[in-house]
């Protein structure tokens, strides 16, 4: 861990080299020399970094010039990186004279034990909205304009999603998501990224009532004879166990082709719970079915309790709710699902994530 900080400081001293160095380089503007419109592009290009990193070492360029007592710590490596940037960031809206002022309390701050960066960021912002309250819708509207949202797609088909929320976007987005991001119990070893992840589908998906997919899979993958991969509207392929459980989950348009790649069927196949059923389960549960899942069952998908293939019916006794994320992983490990009937019409599932459990079959629950 010492080498690890040692490495760090390290770090900071090359950084604050950089600064420097990186001054030089725009005043001779030598990005045109590249080809690039700005310094920023340059950089980001040149080594390889994000263009948010690269856009935060040049302001840190820019403004060490009018920080003199930050300047000197940094070159000496009594201030890192973090703090550095975090201190020019918050005066770069400053004129010079306020920055003389706000300066010694930013690197106060930051010097003391047991401050953040996150800290010294809320200073920085408290000192703006001090010396120019009137300009505070502006600075809002300002954030909103820098507001943007982007799903790339990887290699492998999954979608990596950036972007910068404007305050009000972000706390909207934080409520309605993180009340379903809490741990459930012991077992749960999500970590908070994924468990929001997790989240988001379970908003998405509104319990299945307004999932619509385009999906393309062999008849004999649909009814578990094949374990061929199905596939989305976009190429993506899926597993096969995936495509069963999108198919009595949700409304699908479903494309049925036979061994041979020859469609035999294109039309809407419907295995959900009617709105009738769905209500009697919602009168019957108040959350998920998983035993410590506490997503409320309005937000969940109607689930199968017998699995729709081979033989589950779709009946009232035969359905719980079970929210997206606990759907799926059942799906994926149903031999390591246990129901346990209450004896008042209903049931609970409990999984067994990582021992050798094996419940039942359903005949014999029967």
């Amino acid at each position: 861990m010492a080498e690890i900080v040692a490495l760090a400081r390290a770090i900071d001293l090359a950084e604050a080299a950089i600064a420097t160095r990186l001054r030089l380089a725009e005043a001779g503007k030598g990005h045109q020399l590249f080809g690039r419109r700005s310094i920023g592009a340059w950089l980001a290009a040149a080594t390889g970094s994000r263009t948010a990193r690269a856009g935060e070492r040049v302001t840190l360029a820019r403004q060490l010039p009018r920080l003199p007592h930050t300047a000197g710590l940094f070159a000496s490596g009594r201030l890192s990186f973090g703090y550095a940037a975090t201190i020019a960031s918050a005066t770069r809206h400053l004129d010079d004279a306020e920055t003389v002022l706000a300066e010694p309390i930013l690197v106060e701050l930051a010097r003391a034990s047991a401050s953040t960066v996150e800290d010294v960021a809320r200073a920085g912002q408290t000192i703006i909205e001090t010396i120019d309250p009137e300009g505070r819708l502006a600075r809002a509207a300002a954030k909103t304009e820098r507001q943007h949202l982007t799903i790339a797609e990887t290699a492998d088909g999954m979608g990596r999603v950036s972007g910068l929320l404007d305050p009000e976007l972000k706390m909207q987005l934080k409520t309605w998501l993180e009340p379903l991001a809490v741990k459930t119990d012991g077992t749960d070893m999500r970590s908070h990224a994924r468990r929001m992840a997790d989240a988001l589908a379970i908003r998405l998906s509104e319990g299945g009532r307004r999932t619509v997919m385009h999906v393309s899979v062999t008849e004999q993958t649909l009814s578990g004879e094949s374990e061929e991969p199905a596939f989305l509207e976009d190429g993506t392929a899926i597993p096969a166990v995936d495509a069963r459980r999108m198919a009595y989950t949700a409304e699908l348009r479903r494309v049925l082709r036979d061994a041979d790649g020859i469609v035999k069927d294109f039309g809407r196949a419907r295995r959900l719970a009617s709105a009738d059923q769905r209500e009697a389960i919602l009168a019957k549960y108040r959350t998920c079915c998983r035993v410590g899942c506490d997503v409320p069952a309005y937000l969940a998908e109607i689930d199968h309790i017998e699995p729709w293939y081979p033989s589950g019916r779709t009946d009232l006794d035969n359905l719980a709710p079970l929210c997206a994320a606990d759907n799926k992983w059942k799906s994926r490990h149903p031999d390591r699902v246990e129901v346990i009937d209450q004896g008042d019409g209903t049931v609970s599932m409990r999984f067994h994530r990582y021992s050798k459990f094996r419940p039942r079959r359903w005949t014999d629950r029967r």
